[in-house]
C-alpha cells in the first residue's frame, strides 16, 4: 500500500484519476479547475497533449500553474510518447530531461514513466526521480493486443526490480477472453511480488476491468472530465465511475 496525501492507495476501492488532456493553457487551467472540484484523489496532466510549446521550461510553468491550481490533490505529471499512445514523438534524451525536469519541480506527486523507456535508460533514470521524492508508476501501454500472461507477469517483476511504486499494465482486448486475462493478472503476479498494479483493458469491451479493481485488486482507475477528450479508449465519465464504485464497494460486515 502506498499512502500520499492521507491516500491509501492499495487499500479498498481502487483510486480514481482523472487526466487534463487541455492542448492550451486556457484549456488546462479550465480542466484543473473542474478536476479540482471532482471527487477524483488523483489528477494526471498528460503533458504530450500540450500543443502550445515543446521547451520544457514553457512545460513547468504550465505545470506550475496546474500545481496552484491543485494543492490538495494528488498530482500525477504523465508524457506519454508516440509508441505507448502520446501525441508527438520524443527523443530518449528529450524524454529524460523532461522527466527529471519535473519530479524536481517538487510540485508533482507521482510521475508516469513507461516501461519501455526505464529498460534504456536504467536504473539510474528511476533512482533520479526517487531522490526528489515523487513516487513512480511504470507504466506498459499495448494498443495492438493484450499480450500473453507471462509477459504481463515479467513487465510486472522487472517493474518491481527497477523501483517502481505502482505498476501499470494497459492493454488492448480482442475478446472476452483477454479482459478476463487482464483482470486475473494481479492475482496472479502476486506469487511472485506484491508491487501494487493497476490493470486496464481498453476500449468499449474493456470497460468492466475500470470498475471492478476492488475485487481484482487494481488499485487505480482512469474516469474523464465530462465533455474532455479521453486520454485513453474506454474511459467513463467520473460521476459515472464514483457511482458505479459505490455501488460494486464491498461492504464490510
Amino acid at each position: 500500500m502506498l499512502e500520499i496525501k492521507n491516500v491509501k492507495i492499495g487499500d479498498g476501492q481502487p483510486k480514481m484519476c482523472v487526466p487534463i488532456t487541455g492542448k492550451t493553457t486556457e484549456e488546462i487551467a479550465e480542466q484543473a479547475n473542474r478536476a479540482k472540484q471532482s471527487i477524483a484523489e488523483i489528477v494526471e496532466w498528460r503533458a504530450d497533449l500540450f500543443s502550445e510549446s515543446q521547451e520544457i521550461d514553457d512545460m513547468m510553468e504550465t505545470l506550475e500553474m496546474i500545481a496552484g491550481i491543485l494543492p490538495e490533490k494528488i498530482l500525477l505529471f504523465t508524457f506519454r510518447s508516440v509508441e505507448e499512445g502520446g501525441n508527438w514523438p520524443v527523443s530518449l534524451k528529450m524524454y529524460h530531461d523532461l522527466c527529471l525536469a519535473a519530479a524536481s519541480t517538487q510540485m508533482i506527486d507521482l510521475i508516469d514513466i513507461e516501461f519501455g523507456k526505464v529498460e534504456f535508460l536504467g536504473r539510474k533514470f528511476v533512482q533520479d526521480l526517487k531522490i526528489q521524492g515523487v513516487k513512480i508508476i511504470m507504466s506498459s501501454h499495448d494498443y495492438d493486443q493484450t499480450p500473453e500472461d507471462a509477459t504481463m507477469i515479467y513487465r510486472i517483476g522487472v517493474m518491481n526490480q527497477f523501483g517502481a511504486d505502482i505498476g501499470k499494465i494497459a492493454a488492448m482486448p480482442h475478446s472476452l477472453e483477454d479482459v478476463l486475462r487482464m483482470m486475473n493478472i494481479v492475482s496472479k503476479s502476486r506469487a511472485f511480488n506484491q508491487l501494487p498494479i493497476a490493470t486496464i483493458s481498453m476500449g468499449d469491451l474493456g470497460k468492466v476491468s475500470r470498475i471492478t479493481g476492488e475485487i481484482t485488486g487494481s488499485v487505480l482507475t482512469f474516469g474523464s472530465l465530462e465533455d474532455a477528450q479521453t486520454s485513453a479508449p474506454g474511459q467513463i465519465p467520473i460521476e459515472e465511475l464514483q457511482f458505479i464504485l459505490e455501488t460494486l464497494h464491498l461492504k464490510k460486515d
